[in-house]
C-alpha cells in the first residue's frame, strides 16, 4: 500500500523528533496548514515539498519515494 504525502511527512517529523509547531515554523508556513498536510486534508505545493526534503538532507524524489515498494 502507497503512503500519502502526509503520512510520509509525519514519519519524517517524528523520526527527527521535532513538534507540528516547530516544523511548520521551520518550513515558513501556519501550524494549521501544517496540520492539515499531515492529516491529508490539503496537498502539499511542490515548494513544500522540496522546503521538506531540504529540511530532512533528502532529495526531492527521496522523500516522494519513502515507503514505496521497489
Amino acid at each position: 500500500m502507497k503512503m500519502t504525502l502526509g503520512q510520509k511527512f509525519r514519519i519524517l517529523r517524528t523520526q527527527a523528533g521535532a513538534s507540528e509547531e516547530y516544523t511548520a515554523l521551520l518550513l515558513k508556513t501556519a501550524v494549521g496548514t501544517y496540520q492539515k498536510i499531515e492529516d491529508d486534508f490539503i496537498y502539499p505545493t511542490e515548494s513544500m515539498i522540496n522546503k521538506a526534503a531540504k529540511l530532512y538532507g533528502i532529495t526531492y524524489d527521496h522523500l516522494l519515494k519513502i515507503g514505496e515498494e521497489d
